[in-house]
């Protein structure tokens, strides 16, 4: 194993030192508030994408930014992904060290320090960045011309949502024209992430809107094509839209991420997928018909949708640092010291409040999988990299 690999295998020993006395006992002996995945949920919500998107014109490559776990990266590649998506240099890093080498950074790497890190990366995995501005495309060649390493680009596309990406077509094949001039990166294709379909909780509405975004996605990838650039690659589509833009014939890459876990936001978008992951918690008080959670707001995710007791539906009256507040009927049984779960308002969220993620088979836990990471200096990833 080299050096730049070693912050995975020291994680992996700290957490099973620190949490491995869980596993093979039952999930209700956890101390919680604690974050739980079954297992059979999980590889059967794999499955199923998988099998959407088998026969179609896309490949999946997940956001890891969901789960920041590289031991379930590791199973949708197995089940057929071609690599993963993730948020910024630090996960690729984490991914990169646990052996998945195929990755996309779906952000833009902005600062020498990130740069140069991705350039360090790109030395051992095939290593993809977004760009939507010249001056960023010039700083990653120079840095990676410095490392000796190479760079695959995607020019980022704003398709109505109005966060990153170059604002027309114009601009895009400028600066795509531009990336390929350049030394040190391969021109790919194009990201065009409709995050703001996602949104929409109208089915039809959503329908037009992913619609329209990626036929002008699809657009501008034809551009590029009577242009002469080689750049096959349309990169999108998230968990609310996977069978929509999945089945666009222009796109190349599903980025699918929160079908692994689902949570109240996403299921009340796309159904079929099921709910694997929940926190455990505990009554920690009971006032007539008032009951209070050990599970805060630093414990899960509340954006979107608050979070229900899982099987029971009560939703929750207010959300503490670390308490939750339900109104309960009063023939609903917990009482002090009773374990109840809780469904993620949003999962992406809720897994970077916790160490580690418990993997239930049943009512075993079979597993500790860690959340891994969350920053440079998680695990020494900055000063692995500025040692190179």
């Amino acid at each position: 194993m080299t050096n730049w690999k070693r912050p995975w295998l020291d994680v992996q020993m700290a957490i099973q030192s620190a949490y491995g006395r869980a596993v093979g006992r039952s999930v209700e002996s956890l101390v919680t508030p604690a974050l739980v995945v079954d297992l059979e949920i999980l590889e059967r919500n794999i499955a199923l994408m998988g099998a959407a998107l088998a026969g179609g014109p896309a490949r999946l490559r997940p956001h890891t930014k969901v789960q920041k776990s590289p031991n379930i990266a590791r199973l949708q590649i197995d089940a057929g992904a071609l690599g993963v998506t993730v948020a910024s240099v630090w996960e690729a890093a984490a991914m990169g060290a646990a052996d998945i080498d195929d990755i996309l950074i779906a952000n833009e790497v902005i600062g020498e320090e990130k740069i140069a890190a991705a350039a360090s990366l790109a030395k051992h995995i095939n290593l993809s960045m977004v760009v939507d501005d010249r001056r960023n495309v010039q700083m990653i060649s120079d840095a990676f011309a410095a490392a000796g390493s190479h760079a695959n680009i995607l020019i980022d596309l704003d398709v109505g949502m109005g966060r990153c990406g170059v604002r027309s077509p114009e601009q895009a094949l400028d600066l795509a024209r531009f990336t390929n001039s350049l030394p040190h990166l391969t021109l790919k294709g194009i990201q065009a992430y409709e995050g703001h379909c996602m949104l929409e909780p109208d089915k039809q509405i959503r329908l037009q809107l992913a619609h329209e975004a990626m036929d002008y996605a699809a657009s501008v990838k034809e551009l590029f094509a009577h242009d002469g650039l080689d750049a096959p690659t349309l990169s999108g589509g998230g968990t609310g839209t996977y069978d929509i833009t999945g089945k666009n014939p222009a796109v190349t890459e599903l980025q699918a991420g929160s079908y692994v876990f689902m949570d109240a936001f996403h299921g009340n978008l796309v159904p079929g997928f099921e709910i694997s992951l929940t926190v455990h918690t505990t009554v920690v008080a009971r006032h007539g018909d008032t009951i209070i959670l050990d599970a805060g707001r630093k414990s899960i995710g509340i954006d979107f949708v608050q979070p229900p007791i899982y099987g029971a539906n009560y939703v929750a009256r207010y959300f503490a640092e670390e308490h939750a507040l339900f109104d309960v009927d009063a023939g609903f049984a917990a009482t002090l010291g009773d374990h109840l779960r809780l469904i993620c308002g949003y999962a992406p969220t809720t897994v970077n409040l916790h160490d580690v993620i418990y993997v239930a088979h049943g009512a075993e836990i079979v597993d500790v999988w860690p959340v891994f990471p969350r920053g440079p200096s998680d695990h020494g990833f900055l000063r692995l990299f500025e040692s190179q």
